[in-house]
């Protein structure tokens, strides 16, 4: 393996590393270390794959426009803001584990809460479940719309994954493989600078990283983004 390498792109040579915390990383040291990826110390001591797992983790999240923690707990849900259109479904900015209530903004002071038992919850949109007289026919029903409005539909819920999906951690697994063992793959990245890390953005987006397995997995997760935003 090509260590050099992975040092080059990966760390500045004056570089002080800091303990990656758990939230830094998808794949753990330890399943580094092991079948299929099988990272040996003399290929990436624990100093540089702590480095390598951020790196990692950084590029994930750009190219699939998200993360992939948990936000929110049973004890503090979490609010997320969108834009009503009128509609009788909206589409979430992040995948939805539990949804604790909507409240909708009248003012940045008046608002209304509406339970879970309003609503059929999905993990990629919400839509009225509750039907009201039609304005134009009042004997006909049709489904309550989210109103219309910047940012004035409240979404309290815990958000993300309960655990991280297996095909991100075998993302994150074979691309610090790849960042190891191949150049020409290493130099697809441009230099970017947080801190003491250098730590590379992909320039040709066409095809993500140019490996087929690993594009396939990204577009899985960036197509759910885009879906719920369109």
């Amino acid at each position: 393996m090509d260590t050099n390498n992975a040092h080059n792109i990966a760390i500045s040579e004056n570089a002080k590393l800091e303990v990656a915390e758990d939230t830094d990383r998808y794949i753990s040291r330890a399943e580094l270390r092991i079948a299929p990826y099988d990272i040996q110390e003399d290929d990436a001591d624990d100093k540089l794959l702590d480095v390598l797992q951020q790196i990692s983790k950084n590029l994930i999240d750009n190219v699939c426009q998200q993360n992939f923690e948990v936000e929110g707990s049973v004890s503090a849900y979490v609010e997320k803001k969108i834009s009503g259109t009128g509609k009788d479904t909206i589409f979430l900015p992040k995948r939805l584990i539990t949804l604790q209530k909507i409240r909708i903004y009248s003012s940045t002071t008046s608002y209304v809460d509406y339970t879970p038992d309003n609503f059929m919850v999905k993990n990629k949109f919400i839509s009225w479940s509750s039907f009201v007289p039609d304005v134009v026919n009042p004997a006909r029903f049709q489904l309550e719309n989210f109103p219309e409005g910047s940012y004035n539909i409240g979404i309290f819920g815990i958000w993300g994954y309960s655990s991280y999906p297996n095909p991100v951690k075998y993302l994150q697994g074979r691309l610090i493989q790849k960042l190891i063992d191949d150049k020409a793959f290493a130099n697809k990245f441009s230099s970017e600078k947080i801190g003491d890390y250098n730590y590379g953005l992909i320039v040709e987006d066409d095809k993500i990283f140019g490996d087929p397995e690993l594009d396939m997995i990204v577009r899985q997760y960036r197509g759910w983004i885009n879906y719920a935003v369109t």
